[in-house]
Order: C-alpha cells, then structure tokens, then sequence
C-alpha cells in the first residue's frame, strides 16, 4: 500500500474498477489521475479481466463491480472471486441501477461488502470507495481534506499561491483532535519534517488568507461569523484556522 505525508501517515486506498461501459471507465481512470486517497490500479469491461489480473497477484484493497459486467454473471464471479488463493481478501463494493435494488442486495449474501446506487457522482463513487476500503481514522481524515477543498474551491482559492499542503495539515490535527493550540505550535507543526521554516507557513497562510478575503467575500463572512467576527473583519491566521477547523466540524457532525 501506498502512503503519503499530510500531517500524521494517511493512507491510499487501491481498488480495481470493473464495468462494461467504456466511457465510465475511461471517466474513473481521469478523475482517479487527480484523485490523492485512491489509486486507481485498473479500470476494466469485464469479469474475465478482473480474474486475470488477480490471478497475476495484483491486491487491490477495493474491488468496485457493475451488476452488468460483461462476462459471468455477477454472482458467478463473486463465487470465482472467493476461490481465489488471494494475499488479502479486498472489500467489494457493488455498483447497480436503483431498480434492481432488490435482487442487488441478494449479492451481500455472495461475498459483497457494500452497494451504492446510480446515479452517483465520481466523488461519490470514490468517497464509497475509499470509505469500504480505509480505516475509521483515514476515513475522517478524507472528509476533512474534502471538506476543505470544497470550501476553498467555493471561494475562488489560487492554488498557485502554495501554502495549500500546510493549511490542509494544521486543519486534520485541529479538526480531528481536541487539545487546544496556539499559531506558534500550529505552523512548527506543519513545518515539521519539510525542511522549511515555521516562518514560511506563517507567511503562505498570510498569502491564502488575504486571496479568501478578494476572491471569496461571501464566504470569508462566513468564516467571519465562525469565529464571532462582524462581516467584512479581516481575520487574523489563527482565526482562519479556528474558522475552518469549527465550519468543518459542523459539517462532519463532530
């Protein structure tokens, strides 16, 4: 399995994506490219490939299939799945149209973890897919970054600024963990084994915090009122951390 640095070690989730239509595979390979928690190790149209590539040892954590792939039906290949001599059994996730939904569950009796129901968007389709195959703490840490990415996005973020990676990694601790903190502590902890200063992060979130206020005006009120700050207050660094940390809570139900 694949980690990757963003704070304490957070998983990748590898799956394998199965369905007959070859325009939703080409669909998962684009958005898994951009993806950072699910590493897409193959997108294929039929049962018979999936079988193939486990049978060459690939160990995907997550098998996702369509009720409609081409090849054994899909209970035959869930049967052919579980007679396989695998290094670790993946978790499956079934996808099916919302009218079959009642012959689909009789595939949580032959080996599949979990459905999802079409239509879905591909961040939904990832979210289940990373949601089957990663632990309770990589799930919640998924949500915060997501969370982030869509606040920010909302608001018109420069990615081109940077600073992004350290505000994302000060957000799953002050997010995720309840001890309390001051920005001294929060920028020595971002800074922490990049071989950059805690200056430097104090100085990129100076930068993202001062693009929010031009770009996002609606929603840096929001962040105003996060924190008890009238609209159109210019927040202070850790008052944007505070903000965040307080609007993503919210949202998870934490």
């Amino acid at each position: 399995m694949k980690k990757m640095r963003n704070g304490d070690k957070q998983e990748w989730v590898s799956a394998l994506f199965a369905d007959s239509d070859r325009g939703q595979c080409s669909a998962i390979k684009l958005y898994g490219a951009a993806q950072q928690s699910v590493e897409v190790c193959a997108a294929v149209t039929s049962g018979l490939q999936v079988l193939e590539i486990l049978e060459k040892g690939l160990s995907p954590q997550v098998l996702v299939l369509d009720t409609l792939l081409q090849g054994p039906g899909l209970g035959e290949l869930l049967w052919q799945i579980g007679r396989l001599d695998l290094a670790s059994r993946p978790c499956i996730l079934v996808t099916a149209m919302p009218c079959t939904q009642k012959t689909a569950s009789r595939f949580l009796t032959m080996g599949a973890d979990c459905i999802i129901f079409k239509p879905y968007t591909m961040a939904e389709l990832f979210a289940a897919v990373y949601r089957c195959g990663g632990s309770d703490s990589a799930w919640n840490s998924y949500r915060v970054r997501e969370y982030l990415h869509d606040m920010l996005c909302e608001m018109h973020y420069n990615r081109r600024l940077g600073g992004w990676n350290y505000l994302e990694r000060i957000l799953l601790r002050t997010v995720l963990e309840s001890d309390d903190y001051i920005a001294k502590e929060l920028y020595q902890y971002a800074a922490d084994g990049q071989h950059i200063q805690p200056g430097t992060v104090c100085s990129a979130l100076q930068r993202i915090n001062e693009s929010l206020r031009r770009t996002g005006p609606e929603g840096y009120d929001r962040l105003c009122r996060a924190v008890n700050k009238p609209a159109g207050s210019r927040l202070s660094n850790l008052e944007l951390i505070r903000s965040l940390t307080e609007l993503i809570r919210r949202a998870m139900g934490r």
